[in-house]
């Protein structure tokens, strides 16, 4: 009889054969576990053995390798790097100390040889003032051809300003440190690798002669603390002399390491009496003659020009590159001690008084300007600027050619009383940083011109407006002085008057074009060329202002002229003479142009302080609005008084020559 299976044993029995199942699977994994073991792989000996013997046959074989030897030896060169290239500052301010010192140390001893490297804003070429704007690139003669844009007449101003913006810029680092040492720092850090020529070129200006036993006492001072080193120990020295103006002259037939030999060569320059100073030209000059030499003597070049202008524009605009690669192909480093650019403006004017007739001359001196180009006006608001406002930088010239051959330029200190309406302040360093110029050469700023449209707009205002071009001085040009004749007074004042119609129509284009393109300002990203527009808009105003003021101030003076104040009998009336004043003549004109000036001026001021701009301003502000005429007498007791007789006189002896008017 078949027994029933229950379901509850049925369940048992699946669960029972489920755990064999289970108990088998895990048998075979702890099998093979143990089968892997390290205990296992440690029994076989023949496994161990075949495994090392293959591994160190597979590694000898990979590092084992067939080459083909060179039948030459290759030599290993080593070359230092040129590390010295990177943030040298450029230009220095050289202070007053001539005490040499009497031992060297680690401080006295430059860190690392740091050049400049990376650009600044670009900025725009300024015209060349005494001739069209232009540029002249020598290398050889080559001339740029005159830049459309800039010799468009003022008209164009309404219609041809492009819509754009200013790209991003990289800006210089500058600093200033004690000068006189740190040529004597260069100088050793030179001898410390390679003899070296130090060619010693100084400027043949009557204006130099002053500062001549200053320079040699500077240059006593400099051979003095480098002969405290020990690379410097016989001729690991040599030094020529030369000098320029309107010429080059050699002062020492061969370099030389004497003392003597170099201080006489040094008081053997002459004045140039030309008053021109043909400055690259004559560092061109200097190298070409010494360069063999270098050369064959193994020598490194450093070049020291001392000057106190820039040169002449001619030879600047044509021969600085020229200059800048001579320098280079003789591995030569330029230094300069010079003079601080005048702000935006070519010329400083020493006043120079006449021995016989008592009469202030204002002579030109190249002293700038700091930008390749001209970035500020050129007129006062009467006529050519005669002011010597400090701008921070060197000239653009001799910066440009220190930077490019790894030099530095030294700013000669103090102020100098005979120059006309200077101001000689010193701008804080890292400030002026923001607004150094641009370095780059003069044709790539001007083929960048056209894609910057702020710096096209101030720059066509500036050429529309510069005294410098003719027809434009026949127009913006006023008369500041009036003769003491009555019938004459007024034929010149009219012919003034009808000379301020044209004038005023030049400013007004020019506040209009400037007012309608101010996004370019508001939008530029260079603090340079923001403070260029904001400086230029706020002259703009007061000079029309002035303008209204002088032709107004002019007719009430016809109708009601003023007595002459007393003067002692040998002071004789010789006519007038304008100035500036903050009384006003016509008010009911002038004041909106004023107040509007006023507040873009202190905007400048504030915006832009510490630097040159804000300086101009100022300046604006101090001089008021309105104008007059004051009185002008000359004494005429220097005009009538006798010349002494020659103590004793020779029959037929030649008069001596009148008086020359120098040229500085």
């Amino acid at each position: 009889m078949q027994r029933s299976v229950l379901p509850e044993e049925g369940a048992r029995s699946q669960q029972a054969n489920q755990a064999e199942a289970l108990l088998a699977v895990r048998a075979e994994q702890k099998g093979r576990r143990r089968f892997f073991s390290w205990e296992n792989i440690t029994r076989s000996a023949s496994f161990l053995v075949s495994f090392a013997f293959h591994f160190a046959l597979m590694l000898a074989l990979a590092l084992f390798t067939i080459l083909e030897l060179p039948s030459d030896q290759v030599e290993l060169v080593v070359v230092e790097p040129e590390n010295e290239e990177l943030e040298r500052p450029l230009e220095f301010e050289l202070d007053e100390s001539e005490k040499i010192a009497t031992e060297m140390t680690i401080a006295n001893l430059s860190i690392s040889e740091q050049g400049m490297e990376g650009l600044v804003d670009s900025s725009v070429s300024a015209p060349s003032l005494e001739m069209p704007p232009s540029e002249y690139l020598d290398g050889p003669e080559v001339t740029l051809e005159v830049n459309s844009l800039l010799t468009k007449n003022t008209d164009s101003l309404l219609e041809e300003i492009p819509v754009g913006t200013v790209g991003s810029v990289q800006a210089v680092v500058g600093d200033y440190q004690e000068a006189m040492d740190q040529i004597s720092q260069e100088l050793i850090w030179m001898l410390s690798k390679n003899k070296v020529l130090v060619i010693w070129l100084f400027d043949q200006s009557e204006s130099m002669k002053d500062d001549q036993d200053q320079i040699r006492r500077r240059i006593h001072r400099i051979y003095g603390e480098v002969g405290l080193s020990e690379h410097s120990q016989g001729d690991a020295l040599t030094t020529a002399v030369a000098s320029f103006g309107q010429g080059f002259e050699l002062h020492t037939r061969a370099p030389t390491s004497n003392a003597e030999a170099i201080d006489q060569a040094i008081a053997d320059v002459p004045v140039d009496p030309s008053g021109e100073e043909m400055f690259c030209s004559a560092v061109a000059e200097a190298l070409k003659l010494h360069r063999r030499y270098a050369k064959t003597a193994d020598r490194k070049i450093a070049l020291i020009v001392v000057t106190d202008e820039s040169g002449n524009t001619q030879d600047n605009e044509g021969r600085l590159e020229k200059a800048i690669s001579v320098a280079q192909a003789s591995q030569a480093r330029v230094y300069v001690l010079g003079r601080e650019a005048v702000f935006g403006y070519p010329y400083a004017h020493v006043r120079w008084v006449h021995p016989e007739t008592g009469s202030t001359h204002l002579l030109p001196v190249d002293r700038g300007p700091e930008a390749a180009l001209i970035e500020q006006l050129q007129t006062d608001g009467f006529g050519k600027r005669t002011d010597a406002m400090a701008s921070g930088f060197g000239p653009y010239e001799q910066v440009r050619l220190v930077k490019e051959t790894g030099g530095i330029f030294f700013m000669l200190p103090g102020e100098e009383s005979n120059i006309n309406q200077s101001i000689d302040r010193r701008y804080e360093p890292q400030l002026m940083n923001r607004y150094r110029p641009d370095l780059r050469a003069r044709v790539e700023q001007v083929n960048d011109l056209k894609k910057d449209p702020l710096k096209t707009l101030v720059t066509k205002i500036i050429y529309d407006l510069n005294p410098y071009q003719q027809n434009v001085a026949d127009v913006i040009e006023i008369q500041q002085t009036f003769s003491a004749d009555p019938q004459r007074f007024i034929r010149d004042v009219r012919k003034q008057q009808a000379k301020m119609i044209t004038y005023i129509s030049y400013l007004d284009r020019a506040i209009e074009v400037a007012e309608q393109n101010r996004k370019l300002r508001d939008d530029s990203t260079s603090v340079r060329w923001m403070a260029n527009y904001d400086l230029l808009y706020g002259q703009l105003l007061a000079y029309r202002a002035r303008a209204f003021e002088y032709g107004a101030y002019l007719t009430k003076f016809m109708e009601n002229p003023p007595s002459l104040p007393p003067q002692p009998a040998y002071m004789e009336f010789c006519g007038w003479r304008l100035a500036t004043t903050r009384e006003l003549a016509a008010p009911e004109q002038t004041e909106a142009d004023i107040a509007l000036s006023q507040e873009v001026l202190k905007g400048v001021i504030d915006e832009h302080a510490g630097t040159p701009w804000a300086t101009r301003a100022s300046w604006e502000l101090r001089r008021g609005f309105g104008v007059k005429l004051e009185p002008m007498f000359v004494d005429t007791r220097r005009i009538n008084r006798p010349r002494p007789a020659p103590v004793a006189p020779v029959p037929n002896m030649p008069q001596p020559p009148p008086v020359r008017i120098p040229k500085l």
